[in-house]
């Protein structure tokens, strides 16, 4: 089976939250500038594009990105569909089929413009009661095709974070996927962040691939 690439492109024009740096490359050495060689300087947020986010983003002394288990990263997930129109509520996270999901990645409206520069705040999100279903039953990896795990309104989008980011040592919030391609259905995941030590988030090379039945 062909493996699905779900994470965005990096560069001037991809979407970032409002207040975030934005992305920047500095040419420091340059072939058609007559150099030898092509070197690049780049910066950019740590939850800039496809991401990932450790328990110490809410929580200082939690995991760090760099101290992640890599079985926790890579393995079985399962994809769902959330036609919702808004955050999605506690019941939709009841309605699925988690039995053995540790890894949960959730399509929604979002996959349509996700790729596009513009950001919008009306963004599709888990509500607080949905992650603590989520954590209750058991999921330590959940994944969106939205900017954040909640709502742009910080009252709900920071309890949504702390909700399930405190659900276990090794909770992992993967944020800002394309998965405008995938169906729903039983998937092999491969997601690993840049090991930046100590940090509490960094970006992701993310791919999924349809599990043969």
């Amino acid at each position: 089976m062909t493996w699905i690439d779900v994470s965005l492109s990096l560069h001037g024009a991809t979407v970032h939250w409002p207040g975030h740096p934005r992305y920047t490359v500095d040419e420091l050495y340059s072939l058609a500038r007559g150099d030898q060689m092509n070197v690049t300087a780049f910066t950019m947020c740590s939850h800039f594009g496809t991401h990932l986010e450790t328990p110490r983003h809410y929580f200082g002394s939690s995991a760090a990105i760099d101290e992640l288990p890599l079985d926790l990263l890579m393995g079985r997930c399962s994809v769902v569909h959330y036609e919702g129109g808004e955050h999605m509520p506690a019941a939709f996270i009841d309605s699925l089929d988690l039995d053995a999901v540790c890894r949960l990645l959730i399509r929604t409206r979002n996959s349509d413009t996700i790729a596009l520069p513009e950001f919008r705040e009306d963004y599709i999100a888990l509500t607080p009661a949905a992650a603590e279903r989520l954590v209750a039953r058991g999921v330590e990896l959940v994944g969106v095709d939205g900017y954040s795990i909640g709502p742009f309104d910080p009252q709900l989008g920071i309890p949504v974070h702390r909700i399930f980011l405190s659900g276990g040592p090794h909770q992992v919030a993967l944020e800002e996927l394309d998965l405008s391609e995938v169906a729903p259905g039983s998937y092999d995941l491969v997601a690993l962040p840049i090991a930046l030590a100590g940090l509490e988030a960094a970006p992701a090379r993310v791919l999924v691939r349809a599990v043969s039945s």
